[in-house]
């Protein structure tokens, strides 16, 4: 049986450790989706935590049951730790948010994993450019008689 091997360059790819047990991420920069997930992650990102503290507000204003508030406030939390977990997996890769936090779930981890990762979202915008000049140069004819 003949094996199909197509071979991909280390450059195309950041890789960013994410615990002390050598797991990694990576993030395939020729990958044209790449950009659209992680912005679109990140507006949804910020929508969920708006809802989270409206929704968070209304409980704390409105339930006035000291037991009822707080089995309230906990289920939200854990609903919206769970959509986060999601989302961020959905740019991440399936099973990320596992490796980076295990078993844990708090909201709050969430908003510190996406400002950590902001700086490496700078670096892969600029191999990224660096990955499109590689391929125009490698791909566009610079003759001038070619349309």
């Amino acid at each position: 049986m003949e094996k199909l091997v197509i071979e991909r360059n280390r450059e195309d790819f950041y890789r960013l450790q994410i615990n002390d047990t050598n797991d990694y991420i990576e993030f395939d920069l020729t990958d044209i989706s790449l950009p659209e997930r992680v912005m679109n992650a990140a507006d949804n990102i910020a929508k969920m935590d708006i809802d989270y503290q409206r929704e968070k507000e209304e409980i704390t204003k409105n339930v006035t049951n000291e037991e009822e508030k707080v089995k309230k406030l906990i289920q939200l939390e854990k609903e919206k730790s769970l959509a986060m977990r999601k989302e961020f997996d959905s740019f991440l890769g399936e099973g990320s948010c596992q490796k980076i936090f295990g078993n844990a779930n708090y909201y709050g981890m969430y908003l510190q994993l996406f400002e950590a990762l902001e700086p490496h979202f700078k670096k892969m915008e600029i191999k990224l450019k660096k990955g499109k000049e590689k391929l125009a140069k490698k791909y566009l004819n610079n003759d001038s008689d070619v349309i």
